[in-house]
């Protein structure tokens, strides 16, 4: 269920961007312009689309029943197959840019391994409406939750655009990468405890039989 759970997700990212966000944002910008709070409007884009779009997953009756059993494991599947799209995607329109860089492809080590660590936030993310599925608690509690974290990854990408505490080009490349990876390890310690607490739910299970 995991591979299944995967490629459910592998194209909900491109679909959510111009399904959702894309004619969301064409109105807002075609009726108000780039006025400030559009822009801030657009901050919640991410949160706000990419979070639901990945619970679609639990959507398919065979998945929803593997998440049961392991929330986690079908959390990193779904969260891996969501971000490897998103890297398509990113992919697709880099190259399509009029200022590609004609680059080997190892010059773009770190495009990768930042992809590849926000697959696995992703992951991360989704194990907290999954896990609340799991348990029988509120599952749109949780994926407020996710949503809410997905908004705090994001939200110092804007304040690097406005430069905010003055700190440069290079003071806030610095500052992102640390706090992605603040991110990543914060994301290992919640998906531990997860994956902790369901294996003793599950080994609950056939005691309460």
């Amino acid at each position: 269920m995991a591979i299944l759970a995967f490629l459910v997700a592998l194209p909900l990212q491109p679909l959510v961007f111009y399904l959702v966000r894309l004619p969301i944002d064409g109105i807002l910008r075609s009726n108000f312009g780039l006025s400030g709070w559009v822009v801030i409007v657009s901050l919640f884009y991410a949160p706000l689309s990419e979070e639901p779009a990945k619970w679609l997953t639990a959507a398919i009756p065979a998945v929803r029943r593997a998440i049961v059993r392991d929330p986690v494991t079908l959390a990193l599947s779904a969260g891996c197959g969501f971000g490897v799209g998103e890297i398509w995607f990113l992919a697709h329109a880099l190259v399509g840019a009029h200022d590609y860089p004609d680059a080997p492809f190892w010059a773009f080590g770190g495009f990768m391994l930042e992809r590849l660590e926000v697959c696995f936030l992703h992951g991360a993310l989704v194990a907290l409406p999954f896990a609340a599925l799991a348990k029988g608690r509120s599952f749109l509690l949780a994926g407020a939750a996710a949503m809410a974290l997905h908004f705090l990854l994001n939200v110092p990408i804007y304040f690097a655009q406005l430069d905010l505490f003055g700190l440069g080009r290079v003071g806030w490349a610095v500052a992102l990468v640390l706090w992605i990876a603040g991110f990543v390890v914060a994301g290992a310690f919640l998906v531990r405890r997860l994956a902790s607490a369901a294996n003793l739910l599950r080994r609950r299970g056939p005691e309460r039989q």
